[in-house]
């Protein structure tokens, strides 16, 4: 008779930028640039993460160890842009929600969220799927939710799982080891009949995206705070979320979550000390800095002048083209720069559907003459002509088995086009918002970025794992863009009433 514990994992897994101008559809579910298959189910789950390092790849390690049979019934995930439609959360989550109930019953429930998702229906969609998933398991049944560190946690959220499990590092670098720590909690309810105190502070304020790498200070003190409650006895977990700035919905900011063996007042004296360090520090976690494109560009290159011949790239971080961040990847505002201050040598990715079909059309070898970029809408500049010629053509896809933002492995920036450009800059043209988390995206096309003055990366954290081991310099940029690191530049209507820094006065207030 097998004994073993019976534990379903499920996920429908995005982040949200609800200003963003490309709708999230069931199309963007057929191709993401994180994965082979955008959605898995059976023995997919197992071919896309058991020898990664993301979520999933800990469950499957956490279910061998503990000894408890994995169950995984349908994870979706796509490349974070606009608003969810209802068709996606319809489709998918009805799907999810009917294997739920009927390959039951199960024992426990590992919900493997992303923490910022927005459909058009549910502005905390998560919490939505996490509802329904309790209404269908019903409270005997422990349900722990793992989430990425940009979580707009919510109420719901805490409300119906036992247990929130969210990743401490930016870059995310520890998926893993935090799959586990859900696993252990769900095990453990499940058999000891146990529910841990729970706690959820949510002051009012944003942590801009300046200060979201957790190894630097401010957010490095935040976390630090966080160690030395985990270190308090009693207390059997905890985290913070940091919050996704651009999304336009209530939860918006910064999330301090703790458990406790059993003491409810606990959880939160302890949720609330870790609040109001980091509230008394508010300014400092959101004041945008950095140069513009302009004055970006021009330092890179005389930097670039001077440094030895055998020092890495200056890499420059696209902050308001943050495709990891549901950003369009079409921006122009550094390659016209670029241009006009003579860069040449210089590396970086567009997508661009239109350009890459002239330049399939002109072939390797080829001489091209085309409009770049800038036309997803009017945040991402206008587009850049260059001539040049085309000297690759990929189906994009690129694998990378070391360390990479959230443990992906499999990459698919679809059909890719690389043009050499009488202007200067080396352009890898990409049909997917393929994020610039990996080398290995240059690599595949034969392109080395070491050996370029300068490259950009579309993103402001997720590059640093990939980029830092080769740069001589990182220089973040406050580009302009769907992911500006200025709230003001943004008609939000859901946020709370008085949230830092849009409203400069904000007061936080508890008991």
């Amino acid at each position: 008779m097998n004994n073993k514990l019976r534990i379903a994992t499920l996920g429908i897994h995005h982040e949200t930028n609800t200003f963003a101008s490309n709708p999230t559809t069931m199309d963007s579910f057929k191709v993401s640039g994180m994965q082979t298959y955008a959605v898995q189910r059976g023995q997919q789950y197992y071919d896309m993460h058991e020898l990664s390092q993301t979520s999933m790849a800990g469950f499957i390690q956490a279910s061998k160890r503990l000894d408890f049979e994995l169950i995984p019934l349908i994870f979706a995930a796509t490349d974070p842009g606009g608003t969810i439609s209802t068709e996606v959360f319809d489709t998918l989550g009805g799907e999810a929600l009917n294997m739920l109930r009927e390959q039951g019953p199960f024992d426990g429930v590992l919900l493997n969220q992303m923490g910022a998702a927005v459909s058009e229906e549910y502005p905390d969609m998560d919490g939505e799927l996490a509802r329904r998933v309790r209404e269908i398991v019903g409270h005997e049944v422990p349900v722990a939710m793992t989430l990425d560190l940009h979580a707009n946690v919510s109420q719901q959220m805490a409300d119906e799982t036992d247990a929130l499990v969210i990743y401490k590092t930016n870059p995310h670098t520890d998926a893993v080891p935090r799959a586990h720590d859900a696993s252990d909690l769900v095990v453990r309810m499940a058999r000891e009949k146990w529910r841990p105190a729970k706690w959820l502070e949510m002051p009012p304020m944003v942590v801009g995206i300046f200060q979201h790498d957790t190894r630097d200070m401010p957010m490095k003190s935040v976390i630090n705070d966080l160690e030395t409650v985990l270190a308090q006895p009693g207390i059997v977990g905890g985290s913070i979320g940091e919050g996704y700035p651009w999304s336009d919905v209530h939860e918006n900011g910064l999330a301090c979550y703790v458990l406790h063996e059993s003491s409810i007042n606990e959880a939160k004296k302890a949720a609330l000390w870790i609040a109001d360090r980091a509230w008394a520090n508010r300014k400092e976690l959101y004041e945008p800095v950095g140069p513009t494109a302009s004055k970006a560009v021009k330092y890179a290159l005389t930097q670039a002048a001077a440094k030895p011949e055998d020092s890495g790239p200056i890499v420059l971080l696209d902050v308001g083209d943050n495709i990891g961040a549901g950003s369009s990847g079409d921006s122009t505002f550094l390659l016209a720069e670029a241009v006009k201050q003579g860069a040449s040598s210089w590396l970086q990715t567009v997508r661009d559907t239109e350009a890459i079909s002239a330049c399939l059309e002109a072939g390797i070898g080829n001489n091209v003459t085309v409009e770049v970029g800038g036309k997803t809408d009017s945040l991402h500049g206008e587009p850049v002509r260059l001539s040049g010629r085309v000297t690759r053509i990929s189906d994009g896809r690129f694998e990378d088995s070391g360390t990479v933002h959230a443990g992906w492995r499999f990459f698919d920036g679809g059909t890719t086009v690389v043009i050499e450009t009488v202007e200067g800059p080396t352009v890898a043209l990409v049909t997917t918002r393929v994020g610039n988390m990996s080398r290995e995206q240059f690599y595949s096309l034969g392109y080395r970025p070491d050996d370029f003055d300068v490259v950009v990366a579309k993103g402001v954290v997720s590059p640093l794992p990939a980029y830092q081991p080769i740069a001589s310099e990182l220089l973040t940029v406050n580009t302009p863009g769907a992911t500006s690191a200025d709230m003001s530049s943004f008609e939000y209507k859901r946020v709370r009433k008085s949230l830092y820094p849009l409203d400069i006065n904000a007061q936080y207030v508890h008991d």
